[in-house]
């Protein structure tokens, strides 16, 4: 959102020295005024009314008050003075008359035309200091005031003047030690999809008050967007903190609905020397750690993370360039068939082989573009490249497998993608059956009704549909019951655990659901010889894991395909 002049000039205000304008056609006086105002004041000088006007325009946000002369040739101080208050970003900036003139007369004319004081020469310098002071103060409280101050809903103050606010406190207080807390309601988004946007409202509006009342002390609490809050409070230990999100999580117990899943992220002792938005960054990128974590709900900002921040940072930087120097390669691991043993499918995974980095696995950068949204280029970059390749086989004549791609949570957001989809098996001849879609969970529960109203238009236009990381915390039968999926596929935590008495039931039961639904398996993570003869044994459609293959290159797959296809 574009801020008004007047706001821009408060948040620059409680960064730096004010800044003043001299307008005036004597160098003698103006040289005295500078001399007088240098070492307190930011100064900007202009010779006439023209030229100061002009000056004016340049610096609109920075400039805190206008010291102009009444008798000026080329543009008067009058004039100066009629021009300012017919503009609106320039009416807001308080101007202090200055003459050789004391006649009361010049004065109510200044002041009629809008002047905020007026001052006569020569110069008392500790009159006119404590008359500036005065005047940029009330300007500040008057700008503080113009900023949209509350958020309705909550109580809370806005995320505009929360931050504004919060970087005055900071630099007020330099004895005092403070904290910077993000929040975020995690499961909102699903509660709102599942039982209406009134009930949703009413949970952050409590979540708020909750906070409030465990936040004792001296804090201020801002609502930076629909489900996320931003807190500066007194500095606190971490036992404190944790009891917080404990205490938090038994009040939302008794609630209406449940869970609600609140995090933290917390930036412990920011200093002076740091603005308040890049102290919130930091809590926001502790709490970026720890988001669709099960059971964990705070995470604190250290020098560990702050080596990630930074590692993301590059890896951010040069994301753009990589995908146009095609950088990504895209790597594809066979899946064999229960019965076969043979290559019966496969799935496309990304890799980053970079110049300035070296090769590196998607767990270095996969989350960083989940995060930002540049994981929406990626995985068409990625349809495409698997589409392409697919119809150069089937021209060639060369034997394919169909071929899975992930369909990232935030690819939901792109506009008919299932007609993008549709149009990139077109373009590319490759029979909707050869292209299986990957979902996971995780992704359809932050917003169930638009993802299944997209993923049924594709399940009718033939793609085959899998349930990706099926295990994990997310899971929800219901999901199962209320999308058409052809493939289950089991996450590694559950093949992991087939060796255990427990383990081993827990599957045999979700392959026996799955025959009963009519859906396939696919196990992945498969690494030895034992698993593998025991997910065949359990009935699992497809295994998946290195004990087959690692993730390979094109033509290697290829090679591959042709020795156990």
């Amino acid at each position: 959102m574009r801020l008004k002049v007047s706001q821009e000039f408060f948040f620059d205000s409680i960064k730096s020295k004010d800044t003043l304008l001299i307008i005036d056609d004597n160098d003698i006086d103006r040289g005295i005024l500078s001399s007088l105002l240098k070492e307190k004041y930011n100064i900007l000088e202009a010779k006439d009314g023209k030229s100061g006007l002009e000056k004016l325009y340049a610096n609109l946000t920075k400039v805190s008050v206008v010291l102009l002369d009444l008798h000026m040739p080329v543009m008067n101080g009058y004039d100066v003075l009629l021009e300012m208050e017919s503009d609106s970003n320039l009416s807001s900036i308080p101007v202090m008359m200055l003459t050789s003139s004391s006649s009361d007369e010049d004065q109510i004319t200044a002041f009629r035309k809008g002047a905020a004081d007026f001052v006569s020469k020569p110069y008392n310098p500790l009159i006119i200091i404590n008359r500036l002071e005065a005047i940029i103060r009330l300007r500040k409280s008057t700008d503080m005031l113009s900023l949209t101050a509350m958020d309705k809903q909550t109580g809370l103050y806005s995320g505009e003047f929360f931050f504004a606010y919060a970087e005055q406190i900071v630099r007020s207080h330099p004895e005092l030690a403070f904290d910077v807390i993000a929040v975020n309601i995690e499961s909102i988004k699903n509660i709102s999809s599942r039982h209406g946007r009134k009930l949703a409202n009413s949970l952050i509006r409590t979540i708020a008050m909750l906070l409030q009342d465990e936040l004792k002390g001296r804090e201020i609490m801002g609502r930076i967007t629909s489900y996320r809050f931003a807190i500066l409070a007194e500095h606190k230990s971490k036992e404190a903190y944790e009891e917080l999100a404990k205490n938090l999580s038994d009040e939302l117990k008794e609630g209406p609905v449940y869970p609600i899943i609140v995090k933290f992220g917390i930036y412990e002792q920011a200093g002076l020397g740091e603005g308040i938005a890049s102290m919130h960054d930091k809590a926001e990128f502790a709490l970026s750690t720890i988001q669709g974590k099960y059971n964990t709900n705070i995470c604190f900002y250290d020098e560990k993370l702050r080596k990630r921040q930074e590692e993301e940072q590059n890896i951010i930087d040069n994301m753009e360039s990589a995908l146009a120097n095609n950088e990504f390669e895209v790597y594809f691991q066979p899946k064999h068939g229960k019965d076969t043993g043979k290559t019966e499918g496969a799935e496309a995974l990304v890799r980053w082989n970079s110049p300035k980095f070296g090769f590196m696995n998607p767990g270095a950068f996969i989350p960083v573009f989940e995060n930002n949204g540049f994981i929406s280029k990626l995985d068409y970059y990625v349809w495409e490249s698997v589409c392409r390749t697919i119809g150069e086989c089937l021209k060639k004549k060369i034997p394919v497998v169909p071929i899975s791609i992930n369909i990232s949570r935030g690819d939901f957001d792109i506009k008919d993608l299932d007609l993008v989809i549709e149009h990139l098996a077109g373009e590319y001849s490759v029979p909707h059956d050869l292209l299986h879609l990957e979902l996971t969970e995780s992704a359809y529960h932050d917003n169930p009704e638009q993802i299944t109203a997209i993923i049924e238009k594709l399940h009718a236009a033939g793609f085959i549909i899998e349930l990706d990381d099926f295990g994990t915390g997310y899971s929800s039968l219901s999901v199962l019951n209320k999308m058409s999926f052809d493939i289950l596929k089991l996450d590694i935590s559950l093949v992991n655990g087939i060796h255990d008495r427990k383990g081993h039931r827990i599957l045999y039961s979700i392959q026996e659901m799955a025959r009963l639904l009519d859906m396939k398996t696919v196990a992945e993570g498969c690494e030895d010889q034992e698993t593998a003869e025991e997910l065949r044994r359990l009935g699992c459609n497809y295994i998946q894991g290195y004990y087959y293959s690692k993730p390979l290159p094109f033509n290697e797959f290829i090679s591959y395909m042709q020795k156990n296809g």
